[in-house]
């Protein structure tokens, strides 16, 4: 047998020996870090607030804060994603604060505003998305991926379309794990989080307090019956106009607030104007009258208003 060449044998030990690359010590800035990683390397960012989109162009790297998110923030160049992880890599981003993103093109819209993910399966974890806006996926758009989110407060994040605080479409299948989504808004579907095509996730040990959505899906929003969530050990309170709408599994241990979902017209009462508004919309309808959110008004919603007849619970 041939002897191996050194080349070759320095080839074989480079992903052995990852090298720690420390921003600003090492490097001006976190993209300027990236263009000098290789695979396997670590980014060790120090505090302040970091003023340009991270790509991870590929790379299979982690980019972590040493002080954490509450002194260390990503913001993005102008009409861009605070984050971007596009390319397949095994990403890592760990501790920080991502807003004032606006999000990536998408499908002739913009999406994902902090974090934009596709085609990939990072882990985001010990970070918080704030003050983001989109058309889709305000705080995250997720589409082909299957990423692991864990320990991250989802705030104040907001979209025009599906999903102010995380909008997962197109086959992916995230993982959220120990998170929080607050006083996320959208003017559509899914205050807190909206699924679409073909996609299913995990939920263990979230809370989802005060999201809104101006017509369905206060904290989580599944579109249609090819989307599923399961969701364990979570909790739910001050939803608008109610907490899950749309096929989703109950795993256990789960707290939910009362909520009156049934309430078209948010008067405080179930009553005559709320069954008159669904007859009104009679037939295919994305809208707030599809109490089920099966995209249909008919006899299911009139149940649902007779069933509820009365003063909403406080």
């Amino acid at each position: 047998m041939k002897p191996l060449l050194l080349s070759s044998i320095l080839a074989i030990a480079a992903p052995l020996c990852a090298d720690t690359i420390h921003v600003p010590k090492d490097a001006s800035s976190i993209p300027a870090a990236v263009n000098m990683a290789v695979n396997g390397d670590v980014i060790l960012v120090g505090p302040g607030t970091w003023n340009a989109t991270v790509s991870y162009r590929g790379r299979s790297i982690t980019i972590q804060s040493t002080d954490g998110p509450e002194t260390t923030f990503i913001t993005p160049d102008p009409n861009r994603s605070c984050v971007v992880i596009n390319s397949g890599e095994a990403a890592v981003l760990d501790g920080f604060t991502v807003t004032g993103g606006t999000g990536m093109p998408y499908l002739g819209s913009f999406a994902g505003g902090g974090i934009y993910i596709e085609s990939s399966d990072p882990i985001i974890r010990n970070c918080i998305i704030t003050g983001n806006t989109s058309d889709f996926g305000g705080g995250m758009h997720i589409a082909l991926g299957s990423p692991t989110i864990e320990n991250c407060v989802f705030i104040e994040n907001t979209s025009v379309s599906n999903g102010g605080g995380v909008r997962i479409h197109d086959n992916s299948f995230p993982t959220f794990r120990e998170c929080e989504f607050r006083l996320n808004h959208t003017e559509d579907f899914g205050g807190g989080i909206a699924y679409g095509n073909d996609s299913t996730g995990i939920h263990e040990d979230c809370i989802y307090e005060s999201n809104t959505a101006n017509i369905r899906g206060g904290a989580i929003y599944l579109g249609c019956s090819c989307s599923a969530a399961n969701v364990s050990g979570s909790e739910f309170c001050n939803s608008l106009p109610d907490h899950i709408v749309g096929g989703w599994n109950d795993l256990g241990n789960n707290d939910m607030c009362p909520v009156c979902g049934d309430d078209i017209n948010a008067d405080g009462t179930v009553g005559v104007d709320d069954l008159l508004r669904v007859i009104q919309a009679w037939g295919n309808c994305v809208c707030i009258e599809d109490i089920n959110g099966d995209t249909l008004v008919n006899v299911d919603d009139l149940l649902r208003v007779i069933q509820s007849w009365g003063s909403c619970p406080g």
